[in-house]
């Protein structure tokens, strides 16, 4: 029965009450989108890091990345690569000769990192090769083919079919050059790795320096499941326990805590917003008990107890703050869907999101978990907000109230 009634009385005055209700499905629906705007974006930086740069796991020589030395190798590469694709979480395995090199051209040179790779293994593990703006990824038999990010070509001011020639050091320490033509052209979310990674075959840059054929630098691991990888990582380091054996989470740490602490973030903001949006509705329900004075008055005056007379304020807030909680919910969860589909298009700042490693293309997605946790937070915020309205109400004096005083 005090169901009914409070949800009558939410109605009862339907301009006040559509207000603050539009007011909150609106403010619930920006915060909202904002938050699986930044977690699209979030995820996206995850999944192309994964697939384009690390891989879910790598193996080398303990010290290798922190200077590339040639001579620390991972020996019997395709021993350790057939070990690792028995198990049944891996969908990809490429072993991968990586090596600090010279690019040059006669309009400048650059600084880069050359990959040694099995074109068929690493498209296993890398999505590179869809990457491509131009050429192709090493459809030809031809040697000495290279593929490079836009942002190197525009650098070395090369194009589709032009020649570079690497700059590197042999095994034995000395110099080498090598001319290689450019087959194909880049482009990833990541400026920077653009600029810095070259790919060629592995037999072309091992005959160049005299790398050993059953040796790698570096062997990428490419997961079905990424909730596997720590797991999967373990299995890995006890199986090759001299070697190094890092995930995704630990070659690329800021990523793990762009991730850990985005839902944080997400919910301190909708907070914020719901906090903003409770002062509306203290002053929405202030204004309906003030209204209702002598009708309140007059339900005191009969017998009704002021607990009841609480739970009903109480109910109608809830229900003007659900209401407006729902409808904000409910469009979210559509515009989410779309844009989570058909992407945001950010291509007019795309050299500035590419700078800092995010895609110009956006997808909003949000968890299922933050519902319930938002769910949570707006009955909270709702129960907070009708307790002032609620005891205001109680404590007004019948005889008063229905005087009108």
């Amino acid at each position: 029965m005090l169901i009914q009634i409070a949800w009558r009385n939410v109605w009862r005055n339907k301009t006040r009450s559509l207000v603050i209700i539009i007011a909150v499905a609106l403010g619930l629906w920006g915060g909202i989108f904002s938050d699986a705007f930044m977690q699209g974006m979030a995820a996206q930086q995850i999944y192309s890091v994964i697939h384009t740069e690390t891989g879910h796991i790598q193996l080398n020589q303990p010290g290798f990345l922190l200077n590339h030395d040639m001579q620390m190798q991972v020996k019997d590469a395709d021993r350790i690569i057939a070990a690792i694709k028995t198990n049944s979480a891996v969908e990809g395995v490429s072993a991968i000769i990586q090596l600090p090199a010279m690019a040059s051209t006669a309009s400048g040179s650059s600084g880069i990192m050359v990959n040694g790779i099995q074109p068929s293994d690493q498209e296993k593990v890398s999505d590179l090769s869809k990457l491509l703006i131009q050429g192709d990824y090493f459809k030809s038999d031809r040697t000495n083919q290279v593929v490079i990010g836009q942002q190197l070509a525009d650098k070395l001011k090369v194009k589709l079919h032009s020649r570079i020639v690497l700059t590197l050091q042999t095994t034995t320490g000395d110099i080498v050059y090598g001319a290689f033509k450019v087959t194909g052209i880049f482009r990833t979310h990541d400026s920077e790795f653009d600029k810095q990674m070259i790919f060629v075959r592995n037999k072309d840059i091992q005959q160049l320096v005299g790398f050993p054929p059953d040796a790698a630098s570096i062997i990428t691991v490419l997961l079905n499941n990424n909730d596997d990888t720590k797991k999967v990582a373990t299995t890995i380091q006890k199986q090759f326990s001299g070697m190094q054996v890092q995930s995704w989470i630990q070659l690329s740490p800021m990523l793990q805590i762009l991730s850990g602490t985005m839902i944080q973030f997400t919910l301190i903001f909708v907070g914020i917003i719901l906090i903003a949006l409770a002062f509306g509705i203290i002053n929405t329900m202030l204004m309906a008990v003030m209204d209702r004075t002598r009708e309140i008055g007059m339900l005191l005056s009969i017998g009704m107890k002021p607990s009841k007379v609480f739970g009903m304020i109480m109910l109608e807030t809830i229900f003007l703050s659900l209401t407006g909680a729902i409808i904000g919910v409910i469009v979210s969860i559509a515009s989410i869907s779309f844009f989570g589909h058909y992407g945001i298009n950010l291509s007019i700042i795309a050299e500035g999101f590419n700078a800092f490693g995010y895609s110009s293309i956006v997808y909003p997605t949000l968890g299922v978990n933050f519902y319930i946790m938002l769910a949570i937070m707006v009955i909270i915020i709702a129960i907070i907000a009708g307790l002032f309205p609620a005891r205001r109400a109680v404590r007004l004096k019948p005889a008063e109230a229905v005087r009108g005083d």
